[in-house]
């Protein structure tokens, strides 16, 4: 009676456990389901609810599950106002690992290109979102010269940044001249013929006569403006004294009379009658301007188009090229076969040009220390 017992209490048992069993994936389903909706509302209280620029509209809808945002502002924008908000007041928000209050403002400054923001939102139950915002600022575009310092001559007519094309006068006495250009803009590069300027300038040597001085500025977007300086500088005195003396020639009466002890030239008769032919005549010198041998007697490139035909005293050539030309070879021969050429500083005839802008290109001749002449070719890419 007490086995018949203990089997039945055993019975039951076992009934019990497998009705548990049976009853076991309904449980374990319900059990799913809450851990899903668990995560999903711990994903969402790990969102933004507001992502805004102050006074500057993104490029693509704010939504919340939308993690990669875009803007693009103008050089003058040095720095933007960020708005970011999550419904989740327990949530903590942080941008470029920096902390910030839920909902609040910051102001960020801007560098010139691409400004990247991550904000990062976690909920603190170990669930966290981010989002990428790319601000990009404009590159700056002012080309223009603020000033032009020279440290012998002035500048006719007076500086200004609009005007592009000036003289100089210098006497003899000064053989080189200092120019010291600024721009408006620190972000522009200028340069003097083809030398970078720095803060002291560039000394630029002068031959006699005139000479073209290039001052090119390159602002940051790549856009070009060429001031140029004619600069005259003048003869020596002597050279002026003889140029400025008109040549005097005497009649032998005015010898004679002159100078009294003097005896009056010979004259003597031919066969035909009333000819006379003087025996010697002063002598006139007049002397002559020096002549530059530092030139070109052509100038010829590989690719391109000049604006005007080449000729040894014209200095400044713009020279249109096909925008898929990446190189340019020139070929220049000098007037005078002892004349040294220079381009862009160096001996090298080929030159690589600047892509989808204005590349300037120097050509030095040079036929003694005071005799030097620039030429100078501005390579136009086609659109």
């Amino acid at each position: 009676m007490k086995q018949l017992k203990s089997n039945k209490a055993l019975n039951v048992m076992i009934v019990i456990s497998l009705a548990w069993l049976g009853t076991g994936s309904p449980i374990t389903s319900a059990y799913a389901e809450t851990n899903t909706t668990t995560v999903q509302e711990n994903q969402l209280a790990s969102t933004l609810s507001k992502l805004e620029i102050e006074g500057i509209k993104l490029e693509q809808k704010f939504a919340a599950d939308l993690f990669e945002y875009t803007a693009t502002v103008g050089n003058e924008v040095q720095n933007i106002k960020l708005l970011v908000d999550s419904s989740n007041t327990d949530s903590s928000i942080t941008i470029n690992d920096q902390v910030i209050v839920n909902g609040s403002i910051g102001t960020y400054a801007l560098q010139t290109g691409e400004n990247k923001f991550i904000i990062s939102v976690n909920n603190g139950n170990g669930s966290s979102n981010s989002y990428t915002l790319t601000v990009t600022r404009e590159k700056n575009a002012n080309n223009f010269l603020q000033s032009i310092e020279l440290s012998k001559g002035e500048l006719s007519p007076k500086f200004s940044s609009d005007v592009n094309d000036y003289k100089v006068n210098v006497p003899n006495e000064v053989p080189a001249i200092t120019f010291k250009p600024t721009a408006i803009e620190a972000t522009s590069t200028i340069k003097v013929n083809s030398t970078i300027a720095g803060k002291d300038g560039v000394d630029v040597s002068l031959p006699v006569g005139q000479s073209n001085i290039m001052i090119t500025v390159t602002a940051e977007n790549g856009s070009m403006k060429i001031y140029t300086i004619h600069v005259t500088r003048e003869k020596p005195v002597e050279d002026k004294a003889v140029e400025d003396k008109p040549a005097e020639v005497k009649t032998p009466a005015e010898n004679q009379n002159n100078n009294p002890g003097s005896i009056q030239p010979n004259i003597k008769t031919n066969n035909r009658a009333n000819s006379t032919q003087p025996t010697s005549q002063q002598p006139s010198s007049i002397n002559t301007d020096k002549v530059s041998k530092a030139l070109l007697s052509s100038l010829s490139v590989s690719e391109g188009t000049f604006d005007s035909a080449f000729t040894s005293n014209e200095f400044t050539y713009h020279v249109k090229v096909s925008s898929d030309v990446d190189e340019i070879t020139l070929e220049p021969i000098a007037k005078y076969s002892s004349a040294e050429i220079l381009i862009e500083g160096e001996t090298r005839k080929t030159i690589k040009l600047e892509s989808d802008k204005k590349t300037i290109i120097s050509v030095v001749v040079t036929y003694d220390d005071d005799d030097r002449k620039t030429y100078v070719l501005v390579f136009d890419k086609e659109s």
